[in-house]
C-alpha cells in the first residue's frame, strides 16, 4: 500500500514538474518549435507557425500561421489567439474556451469543411471570433469579415453575428453586411439581417418554420425597382429567394420607386401587414398604408396618391384614397375588386383634365369595360372640365358640377343608371358640332324604372329640351321618349344622306318614340312614333353648280314609325332653280324591303341618294359635263 502511495506521489510530482518545464519552455525562444511539434500531433494538417507566445494562465497566440489545403491553396492567418480551461478530466485534460482569429484569407472558401467541423467538436470552444476575414467560394465573394460565433449542442446549432464591408453574390454587391442568426435546424431565426442593395437599404427579422420563411419585420429604404427586374431570364438572386418566403407580418417601404410597363410610382411610402406570398392579390387579408409623390399611369400623373385599407377575400376595402390630377383634388372611398368598383363616395374638384393621346382614351375605356358592376353611394363633382379631342367625335364640358345619390351605373356589364338620382350642369358644352352654354341634366330611377326629368341643352339658334323613361325591371326594357329640339343646324340633321350637298339652316325637330329595347331584334320589331322635321332658312351648295348657293323651302317631314316599319311621307321642295323629293319606307327587321329616296336636281345637275344601302349618284347634264358615280 505504501509502496503505490509513493508511486502516486512521483506520478503527481512528474507531472507537475512537466507542467512546469512546459510553462518555462513556452517563455523562451523555444515556444514557437513546441508548439510546432505539439500542433503536428494532434492535428492531420500540417500546420506551420512562425511564432507562438504563452500568457499565463490559460492564453496562446499564435502568430503567421498557414494552413495547407487538399485543393494545393493555403489558408494563411495573421494571429490565432486561444484561451483554455484545466478540466482535470483524462483524456481531455484541456479544452478550448474561446478562439480569436484576426485577419485571415480564404481565397477558395473552406475546402476541407469535415476536417474543420471535426476540430470544432472535438475541441468544442465556447466563442469563435474572426476579425478581417476575406472569403472566395463559387458565386459568393466577401472582404473585411467580422465573426462571431457561439457554439451550443447539438454542432453546428448556435449564434452567429456577421459583419462585412462588401459581399458579392452572383454578380450583385451587397454593402454593409449584417447577420445577427440564431441557428437551429429547421427553426433558425434571423434576429435581423441588413444591407445596402443597389442603392436601397434592406434589413429584416425572420424565422424558419416547417412551411418556408417567416418574415416577422421589414424596412425597405431607396430602392428603384422595375417590373423587367423580376421577369428577366437570370433574376437577381433575392428574386427567387423570395419563393421560399411564406409570409411578411409586417413590411414597410420608404422612399423608393416602382415602374412596370405603363405603370410607375416615385417616393413610395407603403405598410403592409400578413400579406402572404402563397396567394394573389385577390385571396390576401392584409391591411395597408400606401402614399407616394407621384404615381403615373399612361403618363397620366397624379401627385400625392394616399390610401389605406384592408385586403380581403376577393376584394380591397379602402377607408381613403385621395390624390391630385390636373389640377383636380379627388377624394373616395369604397370598395374594389376585379370586375366590381363600388364607392362610398367619389368627390372631385377643379379638375382640367383634356385628353389628346388616343392610348389614353382607349386605356380609359378599356378599364371601364372591363367591369361588371359601378356603384357610387354619393358623388359630387365641382368646378371641373374636361376636354376631349382624342378621337374624331371632339367635345368639351366646362365648369361642370354634378351631384348623385345611391348610383348604379353599370350591372352585368351593362351600363344605364340603374338606381339613384344624378343631376349635372356646366357652363358650356360643346358636342356633335354644336355649343350649348348652361346645358342641365336631371335624371334618376326608382323601382328600376330610368326617367330622365330634365334635358335642357340651349344651342347657338335654339334649344333641345327632353324626357324618357325605360322600364330597366323588364327584361324587354320598355322605352318612351320625347324631344322638342329648336334651330338644329340642319347640316347634322341631313348627315345620313352623305351626299355633296352642303346644307345651311335650321330646322325644328319633334320626337315621339317608343319600344323595347331588350335587343337589337326586339327594338326593330317593336319601334312605334313620330318624328317630325322642320326646316327653315335653307339654303344649299350643290357641286358643280355656278351659283353660289340656291334657296329652297322645304315642307314639314313627317316620318311614322309603326311595329319596325318606318314611312317618310312625301314631300316636294320649291325653289326657283331646283327641284327636290323624299320619300319611302324601309322595314327596320328587312332592310332589304324598302328603301328611302331622295333626289335634287338643277337643270344642269341631278343626285340622287337611297337609304339604307346608302347609294348614292351624281350625273351632270349640262353641255361638255362628264358623268360620274359617287361610290
Amino acid at each position: 500500500m505504501k509502496a503505490v502511495l509513493k508511486i502516486s506521489v512521483w506520478a503527481i510530482l512528474l507531472f507537475i514538474a512537466g507542467l512546469i518545464a512546459l510553462f518555462l519552455i513556452l517563455q523562451t525562444s523555444h515556444s514557437s518549435w513546441l508548439t510546432q511539434q505539439i500542433l503536428s500531433r494532434i492535428t492531420n494538417n500540417a500546420i506551420q507557425i512562425e511564432e507562438s507566445h504563452y500568457q499565463y494562465p490559460d492564453q496562446l497566440t499564435l502568430s503567421r500561421v498557414t494552413i495547407p489545403q487538399p485543393n494545393d491553396s493555403v489558408i494563411a492567418i495573421n494571429n490565432l489567439q486561444l484561451n483554455f480551461e484545466a478540466q482535470w478530466r483524462w483524456p481531455r485534460p484541456l479544452s478550448i474556451t474561446d478562439v480569436l482569429i484576426s485577419g485571415i484569407n480564404l481565397p477558395e472558401g473552406i475546402p476541407d469543411k469535415k476536417a474543420l467541423d471535426s476540430l470544432v467538436q472535438h475541441w468544442q470552444p465556447q466563442h469563435i471570433e474572426i476579425r478581417g476575414m476575406d472569403f472566395a467560394s463559387n458565386d459568393v465573394i466577401a472582404r473585411g469579415i467580422q465573426l462571431t460565433y457561439t457554439p451550443k449542442a447539438p454542432y453546428p446549432e448556435g449564434y452567429l453575428n456577421i459583419d462585412s464591408e462588401q459581399v458579392y453574390w452572383k454578380g450583385e454587391a451587397f454593402d454593409n453586411f449584417k447577420a445577427r442568426i440564431n441557428y437551429v435546424k429547421d427553426k433558425t431565426q434571423l434576429d435581423l439581417v441588413s444591407f445596402n442593395w443597389r442603392g436601397g437599404e434592406i434589413q429584416f427579422i425572420a424565422e424558419e418554420s416547417n412551411d418556408g420563411w417567416v418574415v416577422n419585420d421589414a424596412l425597405v429604404r431607396n430602392m428603384q425597382l422595375s417590373e423587367p427586374l423580376f421577369s428577366q431570364s437570370e433574376p437577381p438572386p433575392l428574386i427567387p429567394l423570395l419563393e421560399d418566403i411564406m409570409l411578411i407580418e409586417h413590411i414597410e417601404i420608404e422612399r423608393s420607386s416602382w415602374q412596370a410597363n405603363d405603370l410607375a410610382f416615385n417616393q413610395i411610402h407603403l405598410q403592409l401587414s400578413n400579406w402572404d406570398l402563397r396567394k394573389d392579390l385577390w385571396t390576401q387579408d392584409s391591411s395597408f398604408q400606401f402614399a407616394a409623390e407621384s404615381a403615373a399611369w399612361h403618363e397620366q400623373l397624379l401627385l400625392e396618391p394616399q390610401l389605406s385599407g384592408q385586403f380581403s377575400a376577393h376584394s380591397i376595402q379602402f377607408d381613403k384614397f385621395s390624390f391630385l390630377f390636373e389640377q383636380g383634388q379627388f377624394t373616395t372611398s369604397g370598395q374594389l375588386s376585379q370586375d366590381s368598383v363600388l364607392l362610398n363616395e367619389l368627390e372631385v374638384k377643379n379638375l382640367e383634365w383634356s385628353i389628346e393621346d388616343p392610348d389614353i382614351h382607349n386605356a380609359v375605356m378599356t378599364s371601364l369595360d372591363s367591369l361588371e358592376k359601378i356603384e357610387i353611394e354619393k358623388l359630387k363633382v365641382e368646378r371641373s372640365q374636361i376636354i376631349d379631342i382624342s378621337t374624331d367625335n371632339h367635345w368639351q364640358a366646362s365648369n361642370i358640377n354634378a351631384e348623385g345619390r345611391k348610383l348604379t351605373l353599370k350591372k352585368n356589364g351593362q351600363w344605364a343608371l340603374w338606381n339613384g338620382s344624378f343631376a349635372v350642369s356646366a357652363n358650356s358644352l360643346s358636342a356633335f358640332g354644336m355649343t350649348s352654354i348652361k346645358p342641365y341634366l336631371e335624371t334618376d330611377t326608382t323601382d328600376g324604372r330610368w326617367h330622365v326629368r330634365q334635358l335642357f341643352v340651349p344651342i347657338d339658334d335654339g334649344l333641345i329640351k327632353a324626357d324618357s323613361t325605360i322600364d330597366l325591371g323588364l327584361a324587354s326594357y320598355p322605352w318612351q321618349i320625347s324631344v322638342q329640339a329648336y334651330g338644329l343646324p340642319l347640316e347634322r340633321i341631313t348627315h345620313p344622306l352623305d351626299t355633296a350637298i352642303d346644307w345651311r339652316g335650321l330646322a325644328d325637330l319633334t320626337i315621339d318614340l317608343g319600344g323595347l329595347g331588350g335587343d337589337e331584334l326586339m327594338l326593330k320589331h317593336s319601334l312605334d312614333g313620330q318624328v317630325k322635321i322642320a326646316p327653315h332658312d335653307v339654303q344649299l351648295t350643290l357641286p358643280f353648280s355656278p351659283k353660289d348657293k340656291h334657296s329652297v323651302i322645304i315642307p314639314e317631314v313627317n316620318i311614322e314609325a309603326n311595329r319596325g316599319i318606318v314611312k317618310v311621307a312625301e314631300i316636294q321642295f320649291v325653289s326657283q332653280d331646283l327641284s327636290g323629293s323624299i320619300q319611302g319606307s324601309v322595314d327596320l327587321v328587312d332592310l332589304e324591303r324598302g328603301d328611302i329616296k331622295f333626289h335634287l336636281s338643277t337643270d344642269c345637275l341631278s343626285l340622287s341618294s337611297t337609304l339604307p344601302q346608302g347609294r348614292n349618284q351624281i350625273s351632270m347634264n349640262c353641255p361638255k359635263a362628264d358623268t360620274q358615280e359617287k361610290p
